[in-house]
């Protein structure tokens, strides 16, 4: 009876070395892992302007799947998607292009846009810009490429309808900033033909 305070202690004894030394065999020092976030739209800030002709609310776009995410992503010649490293969107992409979009349209045109998604629309017999996008984004030869279909409509009514492709814009494969710059590119070309067609 009298060897077991004994034998928890020295019990306890050997655990507390043998945890001290498994730990001194495991690296807990972090490393530092560097992501960028990145945002579309126009730097400089947009000024709504009142007294402008047309008002309208963007929807929600219809983007390929593939694009779900925070990832920056390009596609490959032979269909793969890779992703940049180290690169992340600061916001979902179908929040992003909804905004960025709402922000060229004020920046290009004579419309003053009453919000974009996620925030409904104020009224339901407003106009309403719907955006499908078919193709979006960048290949791996380094050009980006944007074909969309929009749709204006007063409530359920279709007003106007279009379909736009982007011109030849390039990016370097190895540069996230590139690929924004070219994508916000696009979106500024796509609000300034809708523009035109208000």
């Amino acid at each position: 009876m009298k060897n077991k305070p004994f034998r928890r202690y020295f019990i306890v004894w050997l655990l507390s070395i043998l945890c001290a030394v498994l730990s001194g065999c495991v690296n807990l020092t972090p490393s530092k892992v560097v992501t960028k976030l990145y945002a579309l739209g126009p730097i400089e800030a947009t000024s709504v302007k009142v007294g402008q002709s047309t008002e309208l609310h963007v929807s929600r776009p219809n983007l390929p799947v593939y694009l779900d995410g925070k990832r920056l992503q390009y596609r490959g010649s032979n269909g793969e998607i890779g992703e940049l490293r180290g690169a992340r969107w600061a916001e979902h992409l179908e929040e992003g292009v909804a905004r960025s979009l709402a922000e060229y349209l004020i920046q290009v045109g004579a419309t003053q846009v009453t919000g974009f998604y996620p925030w409904p629309q104020r009224s339901r017999d407003g106009l309403s810009l719907r955006v499908r996008f078919f193709k979006l984004g960048a290949l791996e030869d380094g050009s980006i490429r944007m074909l969309a279909s929009w749709d204006l409509l007063k409530g359920s009514t279709l007003q106007k309808s279009g379909v736009f492709e982007s011109s030849q814009i390039q990016w370097d494969p190895s540069s996230a900033e590139s690929l924004v710059a070219g994508l916000n590119s696009a979106l500024e070309e796509f609000a300034r033909e809708i523009v035109t067609e208000l």
